[in-house]
């Protein structure tokens, strides 16, 4: 099977006068860059060449194939390049040195979306596994016959936003006790769904499966523990970008990046009693422009967000 992929935000209608990552990061010679979510190597391909000739990338990714298939990608540059396998939650604990340039795309990267066999769309009949890395945790059938019925709801309801989570999470609980070879396939959850909710099934689909693949790969929390982590392995005048897809994750960034960018304030006088380690780089989120998500549906939702070490 042949994979494609098109990095988001990058190169985009520049000449309209339209942001994208290279010119919000402004990545020079000579910089090092840490990519934690290097998928097929798009967007570190684009910072290769901009940091040559001597520049060097570190390249994450808690999919073991998504690295191989990046290692053919990016051979041009393989002296100046690093694969790590890790999850980009564990930054903290890889004795990492400080980069010039952190940047991270949290979309589902095209390999897991294209090939059915990862169990990541509805659209094809898969085994329910959905995990970034194939190598350790529940699949999220597993998780579902293991699942108790509040954990079930819960996760509809908060990383799905399902109005019908409790419904739902009934029934779902009810199915992966009493015939676990339902829930076993991306088929029978569209099956369950559709015998539920009927003509509404389709558009509930996406959330259901967006709320169980959050859930197996615990993604939030890793969201949180890269942004804890990854401002302090910024060098001075090191920039970090993150690229979220839906208002979970975009929530948090907007939080963190606020409360890194605030000064610390004398209650009493108003005085900047602690200026702030950063800087905002994107007063409002970049978005892709009409033009890129023509060429590119899976860009549509995407929001890069950026700040700059100052100090």
């Amino acid at each position: 099977m042949k994979l494609q992929h098109i990095p988001v935000l990058l190169n985009g209608d520049e000449q309209a006068g339209h942001a994208d990552v290279l010119s919000i990061l402004q990545p020079q010679s000579h910089e090092s860059v840490l990519d934690v979510t290097l998928g097929l190597g798009g967007h570190a391909h684009a910072f290769l060449k901009q940091t040559a000739p001597d520049g060097m990338l570190t390249g994450l990714d808690a999919d073991e194939e998504n690295l191989s298939l990046a290692r053919e990608s990016l051979k041009e540059f393989d002296d100046r390049l690093r694969f790590v396998h890790a999850n980009f939650r564990d930054i903290g604990q890889l004795d990492l040195p400080a980069f010039d340039i952190i940047f991270a795309d949290l979309g589902v990267s095209s390999p897991h979306f294209d090939d059915p066999q990862r169990g990541f769309t509805f659209r094809s009949d898969a085994p329910l596994d959905m995990r970034y890395d194939r190598t350790s945790g529940l699949t999220a059938a597993e998780w579902l016959q293991k699942a108790d019925e509040r954990d079930i709801y819960v996760t509809l309801r908060d990383y799905g936003e399902l109005r019908e989570a409790k419904r739902l999470g009934t029934i779902l609980y009810r199915t992966a006790q009493e015939t676990p070879e339902s829930v076993a396939t991306t088929t029978g959850i569209r099956q369950v769904c559709e015998a539920a909710f009927g003509y509404r099934a389709p558009s509930l689909l996406p959330q259901i499966f967006q709320a169980l693949r959050i859930r197996v790969n615990d993604e939030l929390g890793a969201l949180e523990a890269l942004l804890a982590a990854a401002p302090l392995l910024l060098k001075s005048g090191g920039r970090f970008g993150i690229l979220t897809y839906h208002s979970l994750e975009d929530r948090m960034v907007k939080q963190t990046f606020r409360a890194l960018t605030t000064p610390t304030i004398n209650d009493i006088t108003g005085a900047v009693v602690i200026p702030a380690a950063f800087e905002l780089l994107t007063r409002k989120a970049i978005v892709p422009s009409e033009a890129e998500v023509s060429r590119n549906p899976r860009a549509r939702s995407g929001k890069l967000r950026a700040l700059r070490r100052v100090t």
